[in-house]
C-alpha cells in the first residue's frame, strides 16, 4: 500500500469520526427539543387542572390524548392566576434536566465508543499495513538475489493486485538479469572482434614501420613500405568510421526520416559515388530500363538509403573480377520496390547467406581479402528501420556471382 493510500484511509476514519460526532449532537439536540415540549407541555396540563379543580379523570384524559391550544393555553393562564409562571422551577423541571443528563451522558460515551472504534480499526489497519509492508521488503531483498526465480509470493498479506505486481516485477527482474547477461556476452565478443580487425592493419603497420627504420633500404623500397602504410592506415580509417556508425545506430544516435520519392535519384547517387573505383577495374555499372524507378514513390531516406547502396556496390566491385558488369534493376511489387544489384564476383556460398548480415561475420572464401564485416550488418539495420527488407541469393545456371536484393515499402 503506497502512502497516498494510507493517508486517504486515516482521513476517511477521520470524517467518519467527525461525522458521528455532529449526527449525534444533531439528535441530542432534536430529541432535547421534542422532551422539553413535551415536559412543558405535561406541567401545564397538570397545573392548569388541578388549578380548576377538574377530576382525576380529566387529568388521566388530557395525558393519554393530544390536548388542543386552547385548553393548552387556559392551563397556562390559570398557573399565572395563582404566581405559577414557565420560569417556576418544578418537579418536570428537574425531571428534564435528569433526564437531559443521562441523554448527553449516553450520547458521550456513544461518540468515545464510536471514536475508540475507529481508533482501534485504524491500530489494526496499520498493524495490517505494516505487515503488509514487511513483507514486500523481504521479498525485495529477496529479489535482489539469485533466489529471484524460486521466490513464493502466496504470502496471504497480500492481495491480488500486490500479487501480480510482485510476480510481473519478478519477471522484469528476470528479463533484466538475461539481458544484462546477454550484454556482458555481447560485449566480450565485440570486443574479441575489434581486437581481431585491428590486429592485422596494426602489426602490418608495425612491421612496414620497422623496415622503414633501416637506413640501407632502397629509395623504391621505401616508397613501397610508406603506400603499404598508408593503405593500412586507410584500412584502421575505414574500420573505425564503421564502428562509429555501428555504435550510433545501436544508440538511436542516427535518425532515419524516411520520405515518399521516386528511387531512382538515390540509386544514380549511389552509383556516381562508385563510379571511378570500378573503372580502375574495368566494370561496368549498368541499370536496366524500366518506368517504377522514376514514378513510382518509395518510402525512404535518401541519405542512408544511398549509403547502404553504395556499401552493396562496394562490395559488388570489391569481390567481381575485371572486365565483368554490374547490372541494378528496379522492379515493382503489390506494396514495396525491389532495387536488384548483380555482379559477376566469386559468389557466397548458401550456408552464409543469413550470416553475412552479423556483425563481423567475414566468409570463409573473403577471410583473406580487406573488409571490417561490418557494412552488411550497418545495411540491414538501416534498411529494416525503414521498414524494408534486404536479402541476398545466388546467380542461376552455370554463372559465379551473387544477386543482393532491397526491399522498400511503397508510399
Amino acid at each position: 500500500m503506497g502512502l497516498r493510500n494510507r493517508t486517504g484511509i486515516i482521513g476517511y476514519l477521520f470524517l467518519a469520526g467527525v461525522f458521528s460526532v455532529l449526527l449525534t449532537v444533531l439528535a441530542d439536540k432534536l430529541l432535547l427539543e421534542e422532551l422539553n415540549d413535551a415536559y412543558s407541555q405535561t406541567e401545564i396540563i397538570i397545573s392548569g387542572i388541578a388549578a380548576g379543580n377538574e377530576s382525576g379523570e380529566a387529568l388521566l384524559k388530557w395525558l393519554k390524548e393530544s390536548p388542543d391550544e386552547t385548553f393548552l393555553k387556559a392551563g397556562a393562564d390559570r398557573m399565572a392566576e395563582n404566581g405559577y409562571t414557565t420560569q417556576t422551577q418544578t418537579i418536570w423541571d428537574q425531571k428534564y434536566s435528569a433526564a437531559k443528563n443521562r441523554i448527553l451522558a449516553g450520547s458521550i460515551l456513544f461518540d468515545v465508543f464510536i471514536l475508540f472504534l475507529l481508533c482501534l480499526l485504524f491500530v489494526l489497519y496499520n498493524k495490517r499495513d505494516n505487515a503488509r509492508i514487511f513483507s514486500l521488503e523481504h521479498m525485495l531483498c529477496r529479489l535482489q538475489t539469485t533466489e529471484a526465480a524460486d521466490l513464493d509470493f502466496s504470502d496471504p498479506v497480500l492481495n491480488d493486485a500486490l500479487h501480480a505486481r510482485m510476480v510481473s516485477l519478478q519477471k522484469q527482474i528476470q528479463a533484466d538479469r538475461l539481458q544484462m547477461q546477454q550484454e556482458k556476452e555481447h560485449t566480450k565478443a565485440l570486443v574479441t572482434d575489434i581486437s581481431h580487425q585491428l590486429k592485422t592493419p596494426v602489426a602490418a603497420l608495425k612491421t612496414s614501420i620497422e623496415l622503414l627504420s633501416c637506413e640501407d633500404m632502397a629509395d623504391t623500397e621505401r616508397q613501397e613500405f610508406f603506400a603499404a602504410c598508408t593503405h593500412q592506415l586507410d584500412c584502421l580509417e575505414n574500420l573505425t568510421a564503421s564502428l562509429v556508425g555501428v555504435s550510433r545506430l545501436e544508440k538511436g544516435m542516427i535518425q532515419i526520416h524516411p520520405e515518399p520519392s521516386p528511387i531512382k535519384e538515390t540509386i544514380l547517387s549511389a552509383v556516381s559515388r562508385l563510379y571511378e573505383k570500378a573503372a580502375d577495374k574495368q566494370i561496368s555499372i549498368e541499370m536496366t530500363e524500366d518506368t517504377c524507378s522514376e514514378t513510382v514513390p518509395v518510402l525512404h531516406d535518401k541519405k542512408w538509403t544511398a549509403e547502404v547502396l553504395v556499401n552493396l556496390l562496394d562490395n559488388a566491385v570489391k569481390y567481381s573480377g575485371r572486365h565483368s558488369k554490374i547490372v541494378i534493376r528496379a522492379d515493382e511489387l503489390t506494396s514495396y520496390i525491389r532495387i536488384s544489384i548483380e555482379d559477376n564476383g566469386i559468389g557466397i556460398p548458401k550456408d552464409e547467406w543469413h550470416k553475412i548480415f552479423k556483425r563481423f561475420y567475414r566468409g570463409r572464401d573473403v577471410r583473406d581479402l580487406e573488409g571490417s564485416g561490418v557494412g552488411l550488418y550497418l545495411a540491414r539495420k538501416i534498411v529494416e528501420k525503414q521498414n524494408g527488407t534486404i536479402f541476398v541469393s545466388s546467380k542461376t545456371g552455370r554463372q559465379h556471382g551473387s544477386v543482393f536484393s532491397l526491399q522498400l515499402p511503397k508510399a
